[in-house]
């Protein structure tokens, strides 16, 4: 396998868009109109997008201008702070919803003695083919396409006598903020004009194509400036009464990668070859061949330089033409510089400017959890809580991060001398901000292990926290009887169509001694629909510290064929026979 030459390679196409804003106070004494806009470089362009956002502070308030500024500059500033691996809803929804408690904090109330830091608020974030608009207030987005402007957002105002408009909403108006939150799909072209009252208000539609007609193809920002100030000085001829800003977004390029392209880029570097103990890759020299199979290698290695212990995983020759696989493996190492957590093993990626794709593992000494379940196959319910607790903790951390690890099992969890858990292995994990982005390969197979594997995820390809909980309650069942709460699926029986063909084995089966409270808990954990499991991992952790006599009280009162289907068949069964063999004797 060899690396393409970079003249060789057509350079693939990214999200590029262009700004151009003018602001104006017109005719009042202050400007309390703000605008901003920011396009990060490559790598949080990916994550994040780039932002355009607009806010025109409320007149009537004593701070309009420095709120609507306030607006602009922290909600772009916290947005780029929150965490990459994040949906784009998430972050923008955690920025505003700070963003608004604190400009209320300061007065915030739709009263005359209080209004003082109010302010309108429209932003637009491009990331990949999709723009998030998030919008408080009248100022307004429309998207002009084909000599089409149309609006997206609505005005929340509305007529009084005089026929003037009276804002209803607004950043810091009130502590329970309502955002209208939107989602449109990028064409190459497309014109996003964001715009206060004090424009749009004054100029009509067709006034307004006008100017936007008037832009080159391909406008540079220049051009974008240029026609917002004329369209703001249009409305100031209109006869505008207030502050009046615009600004324009052009969608130069968008991600248009074919599968060949992405797969190209992921087939950028070369697979090493199998090594041997001796043997050296950028520098680390093998001391040991930890696992080699037909999916990766692991190799515990020392820098020839500073002498530090790693454990380097490579993928297998076998899958140089998986892309999915090779995805997930760069996915591993991108997650791992992100995630740091005591119960994570920590991961980077290996020498930047290598030629051979691999990254570089924590090195762990211990067991994997399978290995520890064999050695301990009655384990105590304080040995299994312990373990349960921590690995809980590592998952939290993938929850706060909107990751979600989908191959949780035995053989991925390390567990050292000194029983501390770490979460090893997440090649397959889901990341929210990357999911949004076309330049990944659709997964067209559940991703996951058999009979740990949530089943949404076999049904529906979905997953989230609760899809690892459901695994962890696995986890926690095997350990405790060595057994699995399904009967075990071979891959060709994996035929479900839906919740209710999964029957869960009750654990006292297995072994008589276990509480009934315990039992409950693992069968909730377990359950097949995830409606019906517990919601939160502190529910699961809360249900094996101590024992629940709501829940005992109320599996008591089902009726037999609820709490034991098959003990209720059996009887019915044993009647039957019973009948039927006095009817025989009659």
């Amino acid at each position: 396998m060899t690396t393409q030459s970079s003249q060789n390679k057509k350079t693939p196409s990214r999200l590029k868009v262009f700004f151009g804003g003018y602001s104006n106070k017109g005719i009042k004494d202050e400007n309390q109109d703000a605008f901003a806009a920011l396009v990060p470089d490559a790598n949080e362009l990916q994550a994040k997008g780039a932002i355009a956002t607009l806010a025109d502070g409320v007149s009537s308030a004593s701070k309009a201008a420095e709120a609507a500024q306030l607006a602009v500059t922290q909600f772009i500033n916290e947005y780029y702070a929150t965490p990459e691996t994040w949906s784009t809803q998430k972050s923008a929804a955690k920025v505003l919803t700070s963003l608004n408690q604190w400009l209320f904090s300061q007065g915030g109330m739709f009263d005359e003695q209080h209004q003082q830091w109010l302010t309108t608020f429209s932003s637009l974030i491009l990331k990949s083919t999709t723009g998030y608009v998030f919008h408080v207030g009248d100022s307004r987005i429309c998207k002009y396409r084909e000599q089409h402007l149309e609006q997206i957002t609505r005005d929340h105002n509305r007529k009084s006598a005089g026929n003037h408009a009276v804002l209803t909403r607004a950043l810091g108006a009130d502590n329970r903020l309502k955002v209208d939150v939107h989602q449109v799909d990028l064409q190459v072209g497309d014109i996003f004009v964001l715009t206060c009252d004090g424009v749009h208000d004054f100029i009509p539609n067709k006034v307004l194509t006008r100017f936007l007609d008037e832009l080159p193809a391909q406008p540079s920002n220049a051009d974008l400036e240029r026609i917002s100030e004329k369209i703001v000085e249009r409305a100031i001829q209109e006869g505008s009464d207030d502050n009046v800003s615009c600004l324009l977004v052009h969608v130069n390029t968008i991600p248009q990668r074919k599968l060949d392209e992405i797969e190209r880029d992921l087939l950028d570097k070369t697979i090493p070859p199998a090594l041997d103990v001796g043997m050296k890759l950028d520098g680390y020299v093998v001391r040991k061949v930890i696992h080699a199979s037909i999916r990766s290698h692991l190799y515990l290695v020392e820098h020839e330089q500073n002498k530090l212990t790693y454990v380097l995983k490579a993928p297998s020759a076998n899958f140089a033409d998986d892309s999915i696989y090779l995805q997930g493996f760069m996915r591993e190492a991108w997650v791992g510089e992100r995630i740091n957590h005591a119960n994570v093993m920590r991961i980077s990626q290996g020498e930047a400017n290598s030629k051979f794709l691999y990254h570089l593992c924590e090195f762990v000494q211990g067991q994997t959890l399978s290995e520890w379940m064999h050695d301990n196959p009655k384990p105590s319910i304080a040995q299994v809580r312990d373990i349960v607790r921590q690995i809980i903790a590592a998952l939290r951390a993938f929850q706060r991060l909107e990751l979600v690890h989908r191959d949780l099992k035995p053989d991925n969890v390390m567990i050292d001398a000194f029983g501390q858990i770490k979460l090893i292995d997440y090649g397959t994990v889901f990341v929210a901000s990357l999911d949004e982005n076309q330049e990944n390969i659709q997964e067209t197979v559940p991703q996951g292990s058999l009979n740990y594997i949530a089943p949404e995820t076999l049904l529906e390809m979905k997953a989230d926290y609760r899809s690892d909980l459901f695994s962890l309650g696995v986890i926690c069942y095997e350990m405790l009887t060595g057994e699995l709460p399904y009967k075990p699926m071979k891959r060709a029986e994996v035929t479900f169509s839906d919740y209710g063909e999964w029957q869960y084995r009750s654990s006292k089966q297995f072994r008589s001694e276990l509480p009934l409270w315990l039992d409950l808990a693992l069968e909730k954990s377990t359950a097949a629909d995830p409606r019906s499991r517990f919601q939160a991992f502190s529910e699961l952790q809360a249900e094996l510290s101590k024992p629940n006599s709501s829940a005992i009280e109320e599996y008591q009162r089902q009726p037999l064929i609820q709490r034991n289907p098959v003990k209720f068949w059996q009887g019915v069964s044993a009647l039957l026979a019973i009948a039927l063999i006095a009817s025989l004797l009659n």
